[in-house]
């Protein structure tokens, strides 16, 4: 029998940092806190990340879960971004709410989602102010940083920070230990940017929670300003917010982006422990004789990048339109043209279960755009396209950005309808390669999620009204910012409006035809409406003609309070055993639980029919959630099947 056990894990990402985390409750008995730091190099060695995290639930009073957190040598340390990520992935699972503690190395801190940015913050514990050493300045925020102060204006990308990092890590001033290594370059008032060199990772990383702490806290004692930092890192932004308090600094939150990569499995053997000791240096020295030059770095200056707009299909997957990347250099033999796509997935008999489950994993796949236009040329779909305006140098960070993506750890992502889709994480790429430099300038129309929806589905009635239906109210909630992005054609006006350091990054309105929609579609007719209103009709004549006991009236009353009573049941479904929070506290229940009690038990119809009754009076005038007209009647039908004996 085999000893080969494959364990589970989630990578995510937090503003540029990578981490494998595993549950530590599922696989308990592997008993995850104690594997050897030779395992731990393998897996991160393995899955190209910057740490290893093992979460588990907290018996200990006041502490909900417990974070270990492992470098990839396998030392271990408190990691800000790790505890952020781990956070998310906590939330998301449901073992925790908005607020939380965990339990890192260091000791306890509090997490929250920060509901102002829509990201996960963690709280470091108190740290004592920055003290001024040779060559730069020294705290510790639960790891030790070492910061290299870099005068204003300096380009910072420029700087050594391997070569400069190693040597103050591994000086003999912090020695036995060593330090983390930064570089800070004070820009405007309250902003920094930073680079680490990570003791334990021994390279540079894309982003350093402790670190952008450490820079904050650094840049506040040597300028003051208020206690609040932004700090870019070449990973995305960071926010630390603190308060000072005498000689210490308190209340520090961190707060950045996170957000699953994918899911895998990790293969854990007798077999492999041994393997690793002996094999582990000559796979990672292999892996690095066989890098060579990306495909991207050899892009021309002809090349364009454009994003591809796809009008929307006749299957619900589809009804709303598509959007894709497009990379386009003329002068290369053989020609280069891809298309980047992250709107792949598996369709399977389940896909609709996963889609209703808010389970349901995409994918970032690369095809030629040969291939991606002659599919919508054979569904009969209209396709265009709009140039991004462009340097070189922004093409290839593009370019790189979605070659990196494309790696199988990174390709997964797990898809939200309306915030986070093949439309929305365009503007993820334009913000995660151009930085800065890139301003979406998205501006609010007042209209909700669900009135984003609406031109889309008007067209056919019976996804029109089950989408009605089964949204709830966080579905009215107006769209701010860059919120209708997740609607293709909405992304592709909102491309007119964004800039590249204040400069336009499209042509405005300049969109160019690939595939002309062969047909408009087809006005329908509101047969949903008619039908409903028709049934309210035929209640009322048999409750009238042939009373209430006569069979089918009995059958009627049956065949709508009990259509009523699964909608119910379904609602309720969507609110408990999905992560859908858009079909949560629907308030079509005020009308469909009454109708379970109603089919079931007599006593309880008057009541039941008051309820139903002032839900029909209130719900077109005021109401937490829109009711459509259809909805209304259908209620209206349930209604009529309790209201008093008519004969």
């Amino acid at each position: 029998m085999s000893e080969d056990l494959q364990i589970e894990f989630q990578k995510w990402e937090g503003t540029g940092n990578t981490f494998v985390v595993f549950d530590g409750d599922k696989f308990s008995s592997l008993k995850l806190f104690d594997i050897s730091d030779e395992i731990v190099q393998w897996i991160c060695s393995r899955e190209n990340t910057d740490g290893l995290i093992v979460l588990r639930s907290s018996e200990e009073e006041g502490v909900d879960m417990v974070c270990d957190f492992r470098n990839p040598d396998g030392t271990r340390s408190f990691c800000g971004n790790g505890t952020r990520a781990a956070f998310a992935y906590a939330r998301r699972e449901g073992w925790v709410g908005d607020f939380a503690v965990f339990k890192a190395c260091d000791g306890l801190h509090s997490v929250r989602w920060n509901s102002e940015r829509d990201i996960p913050s963690v709280e470091f514990r108190s740290v004592q102010h920055p003290l001024e050493v040779q060559g730069g300045w020294f705290v510790d925020t639960g790891s030790p940083h070492h910061l290299v102060i870099l005068s204003q204006g300096s380009d910072i990308s420029k700087f050594d920070i391997v070569s400069k990092g190693a040597e103050i890590r591994y000086s003999d001033k912090y020695k036995p230990h060593g330090t983390n290594v930064s570089a800070l370059c004070q820009e405007s008032d309250g902003e920094i940017s930073l680079r680490t060199y990570e003791r334990g990772v021994e390279a540079e990383t894309k982003a350093c929670g402790t670190g952008a702490v450490a820079a904050a806290l650094t840049d506040f004692k040597i300028r003051g300003f208020d206690a609040k930092r932004s700090v870019n890192m070449p990973g995305g932004r960071l926010f630390v917010d603190f308060k000072v308090r005498g000689k210490d600094f308190h209340e520090i939150w961190l707060s950045g982006k996170a957000s699953e990569m994918r899911r895998g499995k990790t293969l854990l053997s007798k077999a492999l422990m041994w393997c690793v000791l002996v094999l582990g240096t000559f796979m990672f020295n292999a892996d690095i004789a066989l890098a060579q030059t990306q495909w991207y770095d050899n892009l021309s200056t002809e090349t364009e990048v454009s994003i591809l707009t796809a009008t929307p299909g006749e299957d619900t997957y589809s009804m709303f339109g598509h959007t894709a990347i497009r990379i386009y250099d003329p002068e290369k033999v053989p020609v280069t043209d891809w298309v980047f796509n992250y709107g792949t997935f598996s369709f399977s008999e389940s896909f609709y279960i996963n889609f209703m489950k808010g389970k349901l994993d995409y994918t970032l796949s690369q095809e030629r755009f040969s291939d991606f236009q002659l599919a919508y040329s054979h569904s009969g779909r209209g396709l265009y396209s709009q140039e991004l305006l462009l340097s070189s140098v922004q093409i290839v960070k593009v370019a790189e950005y979605l070659s990196r993506n494309m790696q199988p750890e990174n390709a997964v992502y797990s898809y939200e309808f309306f915030r986070d889709n093949c439309s929305s994480r365009i503007i993820t790429v334009l913000e995660e390669s151009l930085g800065d430099e890139f301003q979406t300038n998205c501006e609010s129309d007042g209209r909700s999620f669900r009135d984003g929806l609406r031109p889309f589905i008007e067209n056919s009635p019976w996804t029109e009204l089950g989408m009605d239906f089964i949204l709830g109210p966080a579905a009215d909630a107006i769209m701010l910012g860059c919120d209708d992005a997740f609607i293709p054609n909405d992304l592709s006006r909102a491309l007119d409006l964004m800039t590249l350091s204040g400069e336009p990054l499209t042509e405005a309105d300049v969109r160019q035809d690939i595939l002309l929609l062969q047909a408009d579609p087809t006005p329908s007719r509101p047969l949903p409406l008619l039908l409903f209103i028709g049934l309210a009709v035929a209640i009322c004549i048999t409750r009238f003609k042939a009373g209430d006991e006569a069979l089918v009236t009995r059958i009627l009353r049956v065949i709508v309070l009990g259509g009523a009573t699964i909608l119910g049941i379904l609602l309720l479904l969507m609110w408990t055993f999905t992560d859908h929070t858009d079909t949560w506290a629907n308030w079509n229940l005020v009308w469909t639980v009454p109708a379970f009690f109603a089919l079931f038990s007599k006593r309880f119809v008057f009541p039941e029919a008051i309820v139903i009754g002032t839900f029909l009076l209130l719900s077109p005038f005021i109401w937490p959630q829109f009711i459509s007209l259809t909805l209304w009647v259908v209620a209206l039908c349930v209604f009529l099947t309790l209201t008093p004996k008519l004969r």
